[in-house]
């Protein structure tokens, strides 16, 4: 009996064996991601950040180019490594791919949010601001500016709000 048994075994395993020899095709995964000795993390008072931009008439953004005041934020960054960091933004470009499409294009039209470093100098979109160095107690804070610019002559109003994603690099 023994012996039969053993037999049934092996017969089952030399045919599960046939069967796992055929391939079932090809899956390509890709995992990638960064290891750091570690990170800064963002000052509770700054996630979720909202930057109020005003409200502003139509007037003010007659022409292509025509910009609202700037409005100044900082992002403060806490526990960082020794060393500089700067700050990517990221979000749906507009025509102009240096400028931050609006949320809904049932929204204000022909309008565009422009991003700024502190020094009042255009921040593209996936441009990395100037660096700024990490003090003794591992803190940094960035300082930007933010405004309308119109995209064109013709602007409509409506509601006028855009995200923006930021990525922290180290140097």
């Amino acid at each position: 009996m023994r012996r039969a048994l053993f037999s049934c075994f092996c017969g089952l395993l030399w045919i599960s064996s046939g069967w796992a020899a055929d391939p079932l095709g090809t899956i390509n995964i890709n995992l990638h991601g960064n290891v750091v000795d570690f990170s800064c993390t963002v000052n509770t008072a700054d996630i979720d950040k909202t930057v109020d931009l005003g409200r502003w008439p139509t007037t003010q953004l007659l022409n292509a180019g025509d910009t609202t005041a700037l409005v100044p934020f900082s992002l403060r960054l806490e526990g960082c490594p020794p060393g500089s960091v700067a700050i990517l933004f990221t979000g749906t470009p507009a025509s102009d791919s240096n400028l931050l499409a609006l949320d809904d294009p049932a929204m204000a039209q022909t309008v565009a949010i422009e991003l700024r470093n502190s020094d009042r100098s255009r921040l593209a979109l996936g441009e990395a601001s100037p660096t700024e160095e990490v003090d003794a107690n591992g803190n940094v804070t960035l300082n930007f500016f933010a405004n309308y610019r119109a995209l064109a002559s013709g602007v409509r109003p409506g509601v006028a709000k855009a995200d923006a994603i930021f990525m922290i690099n180290y140097n």
